[in-house]
């Protein structure tokens, strides 16, 4: 018995010595441990861990687990320092099982398992833990981690991952938003992404972040009240927002003209018009602000889209002001002065499209139209085809058909008048310098 109780006593005396060892490791050098977790970390690893996953649920282990450990106990002991390198740790592992999962063709990545959501998982529980105990230093690294993760991604062309990533900085800029801790530097990440993604070429990574952003600017946009003729530090930001969204539109058409309206960008710039149109109309509705740099964004983008040659998009986007301008009542003189802008660098013919466009409808009043078509009833594909006939289609989705305003001909007419007289006045003189194309189907 004493024989016994002398060998149970050194087990416990051995395996409380392990403990108390790793227990010292963990606190006296955690960046060489974190360091020797990151040389284990590989692609191979993680896909033998989702198979694992797919067999045995979450009791399998992740190859990323005691990094993401590391960095919660530095949190709670606020060991920032710490938490830091663990987050860097967390961002070069992700990076490394990305890229060695990049190198695989297109083949092989359809037959292996790579449950990518546990990765974003562990982000998300870090920014948790960022916001309650950590500081601005650590909620920034978690920032630049997702944007360089969001690279990476686009390096690769992993469309989805790339978008995880815009959806983590989402998830961080809402939540330091919300306690107060929102910095530019977080979501300026979101322009960093969008770049990333234009670069190498994979426009379903924009069009993801795209949808983050908005959904990042209604939040705020819900939560805060004007203040009268003074810019609020929320509207800065969503300004800040709706200028990324234009400087990247912009750029799809400076770098990719010819791709859009019938190649792999169109469902992006789709996604733009659609994205505007949501905002504007949802805030409107709603009787909130929006975006003070809106109009003078899509004449930019319009601009970019007349230099380009893609009179279409200049005739869409001029659509969105003119039914900016009579719709929602934005009757800025300065709208004028952006068409006739728009003229200037190229864009005659689709402006002159989308007035042509619009005056081709007449003023329909609403409790002139039947009833909703009841689809099977006798006949109802004539009658839907003559009430979409009559029925101007918004591009500005969501503020009411612009043909149910009572004056519209004569705002637009007035609106098309006044555009002539600015151009005569101030640009005629280059319009030899101007490009007139013919407006394709």
């Amino acid at each position: 018995m004493l024989v016994a109780a002398g060998a149970g006593g050194a087990t416990f005396s051995f395996l409380s010595v392990i403990d108390v060892k790793d227990d010292v490791l963990n606190h006296l050098n955690p960046e060489s441990l974190l360091d020797d977790l990151l040389e284990d970390v590989s692609f191979e690893a993680y896909r033998r861990f989702s198979e694992k996953l797919q067999e045995n649920g979450h009791t399998t282990r992740s190859p990323v687990l005691e990094i993401f450990q590391i960095g919660q106990r530095a949190f709670e002991d606020n060991d920032n320092h710490t938490a830091i390198y663990a987050i860097h740790t967390l961002d070069n592992a992700s990076q490394k099982i990305l890229a060695e999962y990049g190198e695989l063709s297109e083949k092989e990545r359809r037959e292996v398992s790579f449950y990518q959501q546990d990765l974003f998982d562990y982000w998300k529980r870090l920014i948790d833990s960022a916001v309650g105990k950590g500081t601005d230093k650590t909620l920034y690294q978690i920032a630049l981690c997702q944007k360089e993760i969001a690279i990476v991604a686009a390096e690769n062309r992993l469309s989805r991952v790339g978008g995880e990533a815009a959806k983590t900085l989402q998830y961080l800029c809402e939540q330091a938003y919300q306690r107060d801790k929102l910095e530019k530097s977080y979501y300026a990440r979101f322009k960093h992404i969008l770049e990333a993604s234009i670069k190498y070429d994979v426009p379903g990574i924009a069009n993801s972040t795209v949808i983050y952003i908005k959904s990042f600017a209604f939040t705020i946009t819900r939560d805060f009240e004007p203040e009268g003729k003074h810019q609020s530090w929320e509207e800065s930001i969503v300004d800040n927002l709706f200028a990324y969204l234009r400087d990247t539109w912009s750029k799809v058409f400076e770098e990719k003209s010819g791709q859009i309206k019938d190649g792999e960008y169109r469902d992006l710039h789709d996604r733009f018009e659609k994205t505007i149109g949501h905002y504007v109309s949802t805030c409107w509705a709603f009787d909130r602000p929006y975006p003070s740099n809106l109009e003078s964004g899509l004449t930019s983008v319009a601009i970019s889209a007349a230099e380009n040659d893609e009179q279409w998009a200049v005739s869409r986007i001029t659509r969105m002001l003119i039914e900016l301008w009579v719709i929602t009542e934005r009757r800025d003189s300065r709208r004028t002065n952006d068409l006739a802008r728009i003229i200037d660098s190229g864009g005659r013919n689709g402006v002159e499209d989308a007035f042509d466009h619009i005056l081709s409808y007449e003023y329909v009043d609403p409790d002139d139209i039947e009833g909703p078509v009841v689809i099977g009833e006798d006949g109802w594909e004539e009658k839907m085809e003559q009430q979409s006939s009559k029925m101007y289609d918004s591009v500005v989705e969501g503020i009411g058909r612009l043909n149910s305003v009572p004056d519209f001909r004569e705002h637009v007419v007035e609106l098309r008048e006044q555009m002539e007289t600015r151009y005569n006045d101030y640009f005629a003189d280059s319009e030899s310098r101007s490009t007139r194309n013919e407006i394709t189907d």
